[in-house]
């Protein structure tokens, strides 16, 4: 055999070799910590193997990883070749997510700075985040929401207009109406942009926006590799988000902001205000509203000045019109499923719009819309039994010591499992029932045991926005109409590729007009 081919061979078969002793090694680090945990498969960690043709999703493995260890509050677990610590008790939660977080500021997720698109707020890190986090934060206060109430209640309208067409003994499935509306609402409340996608569901916004969470082979090998050769994947320029849907909507972003500069065009909505922010360097809080102090951050004052550059505002636009497609539109969806499952509740709720509504004048507006205290305890239960993300990722930026003496060392990523948490039957008793009873305003829950969008400082800034959005949807559809869930739709199971509560069968109801408002 040719020499040069033979030492080819003995180097990758060394290579080779190196890399499984690493991985081998790699899944003694929980024995070592004396840890509880599950023996790991080399390589693909605790993950099983029906992940890897679907058979079943990311919250089901996780949930069904946890269930043998229902008296433990910390857990073992390998992502792949990398521990992860689960951590279940709230109390713990709450110290790391809150009182703590100087010791676990950062997500985790690695980016590719080479991709504008990756650099935003969610995957920042340390003094950048931080920084950023302040810039960013006047951008939600409650004035700038009620300034984007207006293109929100348009996009309700043609929504409502469109279920006003359904017949009762029709079986409709709303997943893409509403999922539309989520479109919809984001580009114009946020970006100004009209993408149309109720009235042109088939239109190229929309199928970019619907493929952007779309999960399969190449994207599970392409997650495999930046999880388990991180270098390979900076030499690829490889991302979490698909490089062609990061690409159309990052056009679209700077198409935008460029055709504004240049006819003179200011608009009350997110984009406006990140171009403000590039210009200006800063935006100032203008309000004191209670609401408002969820943005704020300790020691403000000692904030580094770092440039909100380009690629931040393109980065951040993109992030933010991402997060506004599939998890606000899945809260709408389940939400109508569980009022449409319990029609006395849905009642309740249609009586307490409408009470707002004719004291408003008939009007469905912003300050009518927080007064529902009832409507918010339903949204509020769904994202208690769907929740957005099945968990929270922190890494440890400062060594800890957890209550039982555990320590935590730098560089250790934190597994928060919400799914577990909002399941948990000492928190919410009978965890599977639909009781937005559970979140009365005279009750309290303890901290840690409602984070569906996180807690602390690291908590999404977006929060109230998206909430806005599901609880006006919610309210216009109910005003207007009556929802049943059809005998023809069967039980919700959630689909194996995608991490937000999306139905793997369509959900059926049957929509009853029953006034205009």
């Amino acid at each position: 055999m040719d020499p040069i081919v033979t030492t080819l061979i003995a180097i990758i078969l060394t290579g080779l070799a190196y890399f499984i002793y690493q991985a081998y090694e790699a899944n003694k680090f929980w024995k070592k910590a004396g840890i509880p945990h599950k023996k790991p498969l080399l390589f693909l960690g605790n993950w099983p193997l029906e992940m890897l043709y679907f058979k079943k999703g990311f919250l089901e493995s996780i949930r069904d990883y946890l269930k043998d260890f229902p008296d433990d509050e910390i857990v073992g677990f390998y992502d792949f070749t990398k521990p992860r610590l689960m951590i279940k008790n709230i109390d713990a939660i709450d110290k790391i997510l809150v009182k703590d977080f100087m010791h676990f500021v950062d997500r985790g997720f690695p980016i590719d700075k080479r991709n504008s698109f990756d650099i935003s707020l969610f995957s920042m890190t340390g003094k950048e985040w931080r920084a950023v986090r302040y810039k960013l934060s006047p951008l939600f206060t409650t004035t700038k929401l009620k300034s984007m109430y207006g293109p929100m209640a348009e996009c309700s309208q043609s929504l409502t207009s469109i279920l006003d067409k359904a017949d009762e003994s029709q079986d409709i499935d709303v997943k893409e109406y509403i999922g539309c509306f989520a479109m919809d609402v984001i580009g114009s409340s946020a970006y100004g942009i009209d993408a149309k996608n109720l009235a042109q569901p088939d239109n190229e916004f929309r199928r970019m926006g619907k493929k952007s969470f779309q999960f399969d082979f190449l994207n599970m090998l392409k997650f495999l590799v930046l999880n388990l050769m991180p270098i390979l994947a900076k030499l690829l320029k490889l991302s979490f988000n698909k490089r062609d849907v990061a690409d159309y909507f990052c056009k679209i972003i700077r198409d935008t902001i460029d055709y504004r500069k240049k006819n003179g065009i200011v608009r009350n909505d997110f984009l406006q205000m990140f171009m403000t922010l590039k210009e200006q360097k800063t935006i100032e809080f203008h309000t004191k509203d209670p609401d408002d102090d969820y943005l704020r951050m300790e020691s403000e004052q000692s904030v580094e000045n770092i440039e909100f550059t380009d690629d931040m505002m393109i980065g951040n636009a993109f992030a933010f019109f991402q997060a506004g497609f599939e998890a606000t539109a899945s809260a709408i969806l389940m939400t109508l499923y569980e009022l449409s499952k319990h029609t006395e509740i849905q009642d309740k709720v249609r009586k307490e719009i409408k009470y707002y509504v004719e004291e408003a004048d008939g009007s469905l507006t912003y300050d009518a819309l927080k007064k529902m205290t009832y409507l918010e305890q339903c949204v509020k239960e769904t994202l208690r039994m769907y929740s957005p993300a099945p968990v929270l990722q922190r890494v440890c930026t400062k060594e800890y010591t957890l209550p039982n003496g555990f320590k935590i060392t730098v560089g250790i990523t934190i597994f928060i499992p919400i799914v577990t948490v909002h399941k948990d039957p000492q928190i919410y008793p009978e965890p599977e029932e639909y009781r937005p009873e559970r979140f009365n305003p005279d009750q309290k829950l303890p901290a840690g045991a409602f984070i569906p969008f996180g807690n602390g400082p690291r908590i999404c800034i977006a929060m109230r926005f998206a909430l806005l959005e599901v609880k006006h949807c919610i309210a216009k559809l109910l005003i207007n109409h009556e929802f049943k869930l059809s005998p023809n739709s069967k039980p919700f199971r959630q689909d194996v590729k995608s991490v937000f509560a999306t139905p793997a069968d369509p959900l059926l109801f049957n929509i009853k007009k029953i006034s205009a408002a």
